[in-house]
């Protein structure tokens, strides 16, 4: 294999950054060069135009060859000065090198296409190249200008992602890396990752990047969600797949989008955001405010430098005195720290501006021909940003198709995994935006989509932000890509939520069935449950997640079961606490309690049957943020109360039903424990509230009937558990 190598043969191509940004404004023609994507081991996306482009002195003619033809190919490569690399070493240390090799039956006719351009006054150059089927056999591109010739070696063609997103597509580590790595040996998965950002649309990158092939040593620094993905679309379509990864962590769905289409937003958020970050940019852009900002900023270093020096005269003096009375260790002075003003941050490159990753990952990139994009991203948006994501995350395949300049590009968004606190009162996560509104935002913005899905990833969560189940991530997201990019006859969804009904004070729930699985049993007359429903993945469990509300809106705990309904399978749900139904929530908290797959495990992804208004978080000024913040802590307390009247009424049903189970269970000694487990819960449950253990507890104190509650509800039960203890006996 070729050592990845890009040369020229009259003098040197690289450029720096500033040079690429500013080369409009530059009075020195560009070199010919070409862009910075195309590099040694790169992948072409197969059936979609080709297309190559860099840069030259404006009128310049270019010629631009893509063979397999290893003989003209070497030729070329030999010319230009590349050589052979040196052979891979064994993971032991020695010389024995084992690595696969494919074998291609029935290869598609080599390549061999020649197309010439000619540079504009912009000193760009671009040439399209006829689209060519997937294949093993390495391929080079010539380009040539004047005298001076470029060549790229080891191209591959095959398929093509675009990764994006924050730290969990950036995260390198996950589970069980240590046995995936040593077999990672797939020379044809290739893997090119970097992250910036600038104010403006960049035409080319600012920095050279390498596609690297998957080698045991290499798949050890790839992240892990598109290291997996590919490897997974690589092992089931059998051919070459390019995984270009431009993910960030921290960044919200701002900085994924194309400007123009934040531009269009109509909403007081998104357009104060815009205009705020504007006049940053143009303060560092104006000269005399630049400069009037730096004279401002040493001078505070020099203030705190000689602010910093009286204290430690003083210092000095003070530990003199202390010493001289006899003082020591902790008694003595603390020595002054310096702190000294930070230099303040060009905003022009900011970690996560409006458009500023979009500008300079996807845009100088953006004639390149993908299979689709696959985007992970919302955790930073549950951090009180999640109401601005209504308007920002639909902007994001919207961007990206408009960018590369393809409607039929496929965007495939991860949601969110659990994370936070489990098993979370309902009211309260029916308040709080979270990881919940998050997904449903994704849900909703995608919903009408065809060329998109949301993929549920929540049981892979923990209580770390970055939980290290990677594997199954990328399994969802490849079983998604398999079977809607490729069409290939793959289950690659838990049963999706397609509508509701509500009937004697119980809301029915019916499922859209995976075409896999619809196929499989499409020819019996009667289905059982089993075939067309979602099952816990615990097997015969209680069917658990789900919440009820009736037009007050307040939120139920709900139990679940399946039943037919006019003939029909579906999901009911039901609570004690809520006779007349209008609505049911399933999974609706940052870290969900849903415990239903599909046939292969695949999770049902959370959904709701409401479209009433979730709660709002306003950040972009100082009012609009102490609002907002006022407006959910009366929310939170509100929802508080709640679930402590709800506790306790729901202890005051249960109750009598387990007075009758145990005295109906006398002969029955199994029966009989049941309750008597059953009562050791509801005394957990009244526990919690009675000695204050929980964190609703606290405002049991200010309502004195919710405390009357509570004792009567003790006094029940602990007559209940007497009566087990005499039965018992």
């Amino acid at each position: 294999m070729k050592r990845a190598t890009l040369v020229a043969v009259s003098f040197a191509l690289l450029v720096s950054a500033v040079a690429v940004a500013s080369a409009k404004d530059d009075a020195s023609p560009p070199a010919f060069r070409l862009a910075k994507i195309f590099a040694d081991g790169m992948v072409f996306q197969q059936d979609k135009p080709i297309r190559v482009w860099g840069f030259a002195p404006a009128g310049a003619k270019v010629s631009v060859t893509l063979t397999q033809n290893a003989k003209v190919g070497e030729q070329a490569a030999a010319k230009a000065g590349v050589s052979e690399s040196a052979p891979r070493r064994g993971q032991d240390g020695g010389t024995r090198d084992v690595t696969v090799q494919y074998v291609e039956a029935n290869p598609p006719a080599p390549i061999n296409q020649t197309v010439e351009a000619t540079a504009g006054d912009d000193g760009q150059w671009l040439v399209e190249l006829a689209p060519a089927k997937g294949s093993f056999r390495p391929a080079w591109i010539i380009a040539g200008s004047g005298q001076d010739m470029l060549v790229v070696c080891d191209v591959l063609i095959g398929e093509v992602w675009l990764c994006a997103g924050q730290s969990n597509m950036a995260w390198s580590d996950f589970n069980r890396k240590d046995r995936e790595a040593p077999s990672a040996d797939f020379p044809g998965l290739r893997y090119v990752q970097w992250n910036d950002s600038w104010y403006k649309p960049l035409d080319d990158l600012r920095r050279d990047v390498s596609w690297r092939p998957c080698t045991p040593e290499s798949a050890k620094k790839f992240s892990a969600v598109p290291y997996l993905y590919g490897m997974f679309l690589h092992r089931y379509l059998k051919v070459p797949v390019g995984i270009i990864n431009v993910a960030r962590g921290g960044t919200l769905g701002q900085t994924w989008c194309l400007r123009s289409e934040l531009d269009n937003i109509d909403n007081i958020i998104i357009k104060t955001v815009l205009k705020d970050y504007d006049a940053e940019c143009a303060a560092w852009d104006d000269p005399k405010q630049f400069e009037q900002m730096m004279a401002q900023w040493k001078q505070a270093v020099a203030d705190a430098e000689k602010k910093h020096q009286q204290e430690m005269a003083q210092y000095e003096k003070d530990l003199a005195a202390a010493k001289a009375e006899g003082k020591t260790g902790r008694e003595l002075p603390r020595k002054p720290k310096k702190r000294l003003p930070k230099k303040p941050d060009d905003p022009r490159s900011g970690w996560s501006p409006p458009a500023g990753l979009f500008n300079a990952t996807v845009m100088p990139i953006r004639k390149l021909s993908l299979r689709g994009v696959l985007y992970y991203q919302g955790e930073n948006q549950a951090f009180s940003l999640w109401t601005r994501y209504e308007h920002t995350f639909p902007k994001v395949p919207v961007s990206m198709r408009k960018a590369f300049g393809d409607d039929g590009l496929w965007f495939g968004c991860i949601s969110q995994p659990g994370w936070g606190k489990f098993g979370i009162d309902p009211e309260i996560s029916a308040v709080q935006g979270k990881y919940q509104v998050v997904r449903d935002i994704q849900r909703r913005a995608l919903k009408n989509d065809k060329l998109a899905g949301m993929i549920a990833t929540y049981p892979t969560g923990n209580s770390y932000i970055h939980p290290a189940e990677k594997l199954p991530v990328a399994e969802y997201a490849s079983l998604w890509a398999l079977a809607n990019a490729y069409k290939k006859p793959v289950e690659h969804f838990g049963f999706r939520y397609r509508e509701h009904k509500v009937r004697d004070g119980k809301v029915y729930l019916y499922f859209d069935i995976d075409p896999v699985i619809y196929d499989r049993w499409k020819h019996l007359e009667s289905n059982a449950a089993w075939q067309v429903l979602p099952y816990p993945y615990q097997g015969n469990a209680p069917l658990e997640g789900f919440t009820i509300a009736g037009a007050d809106r307040r939120w139920y705990p709900a139990t679940a079961r399946h039943a037919k309904l006019d003939g029909k399978w579906t999901i009911e749900v039901s609570s004690d606490l809520c006779p007349e139904p209008v609505a049911a929530r399933y999974g609706w908290a940052s870290w969900p309690t849903g415990n239903l797959v599909g046939r292969n495990n695949e999770p049902v992804a959370t959904f709701r049957t409401d479209d009433w208004p979730l709660p709002e978080s306003y950040r972009y000024s100082k009012e609009a943020a102490e609002k907002t913040a006022a407006e959910n802590a009366a929310a939170l307390l509100t929802a508080e109360k709640q679930a402590l009247d709800r506790k306790i009424r729901q202890a005051m049903i249960e109750l009598p039903r387990l007075e009758a189970e145990l005295y109906s269970s006398k002969l029955q000694r199994d029966a009989r424990k049941l309750a008597e487990s059953k009562i050791a819960r509801a005394a957990a449950a009244i526990g919690e509230l009675v000695d204050g253990r929980g964190p609703l507890a606290r405002t049991v104190g200010d309502n004195p009937e919710l405390a009357k509650k509570i004792q009567a509800a003790q006094k029940a039960l602990d007559a209940l558990k007497a009566e087990a203890k005499k039965i018992s006996e």
